[in-house]
């Protein structure tokens, strides 16, 4: 607990999250980073992408001398697996704890994250988001909770305004737009996002099409998309039913 404490008041970057010994005063030989994802389940393939790029950061520190401020000491993953449902990723968080790790990597989609960065906070124990977009994230006050890059507020407000660039470089062609996405919370928040600004950019949105996840048949919401004729259509899906609408497309 003292470490956590120490983290917490300290803490403004991910190494800060695995640079604490566990017992005040001491500096361990390696140090447990608990790398939960998504690797079985719907979204196995990006999960499995996220865990990949965990343990190649972690084999490249190790590599390098480990961690500096604590002498050297190496890092440890303990892996977690999601199973592309939140509440098994709570359940990982609590294993993780039990385990006796200083910090928790993960865990890519944001309703996933939002249960297990919640799981984290009883027991104070740092987590850092790897991917998971939505803001609710990182706005719930849960002093535990870092993430590596922007919400989906700040990532839409980019994409608007470059695509507002564009379309008008080329003469203001695309009026029209489609919103189709995935039902859980990284794509219904974004869609709804979308759906409520593209208009002050000048967009009509026809139409918001939600699908479920996993899906695999996109047949029915490509005629729907043939039929309205946008002249943009927006994703806001994973991998498996993104690669699959295009080739439906």
């Amino acid at each position: 607990m003292q470490n956590r404490r120490r983290f917490m008041s300290n803490s403004a970057a991910v190494a800060s999250a695995v640079a604490f010994p566990l017992v005040a005063g001491a500096q361990p030989k390696t140090v447990k980073v608990g790398v939960l994802h998504p690797v079985t389940g719907a979204l196995a393939y990006s999960g499995q992408q996220c865990r990949l790029g965990a343990q190649l950061a972690i084999e490249d520190i190790n590599k390098g001398g480990g961690i500096k401020s604590l002498g050297g000491a190496q890092l440890e993953a303990l892996l977690g697996d999601a199973q592309s449902q939140p509440q098994a990723g709570a359940a990982e968080v609590e294993k993780m704890n039990e385990a006796g790790v200083s910090a928790v990597v993960g865990a890519f989609a944001s309703a996933i994250c939002l249960a297990t960065t919640q799981a984290a906070a009883k027991y104070n124990l740092p987590h850092v988001v790897d991917v998971g977009v939505a803001d609710q994230i990182v706005e719930r006050g849960l002093k535990n909770t870092f993430r590596f890059g922007a919400g989906y507020k700040k990532s839409t407000e980019v994409a608007m305004a470059n695509l507002l660039v564009l379309n008008r470089a080329a003469g203001n062609p695309a009026k029209t737009v489609m919103i189709i996405h995935e039902e859980s919370l990284f794509g219904s928040g974004t869609a709804a996002l979308l759906a409520r600004e593209l208009p002050g950019y000048g967009f009509d949105v026809k139409e918001v099409v939600k699908h479920a996840n996993p899906t695999r048949d996109f047949n029915n919401i490509v005629l729907r998309m043939k039929s309205i004729n946008p002249d943009i259509v927006i994703p806001a899906n994973y991998y498996n039913e993104y690669a699959l609408l295009v080739r439906t497309t």
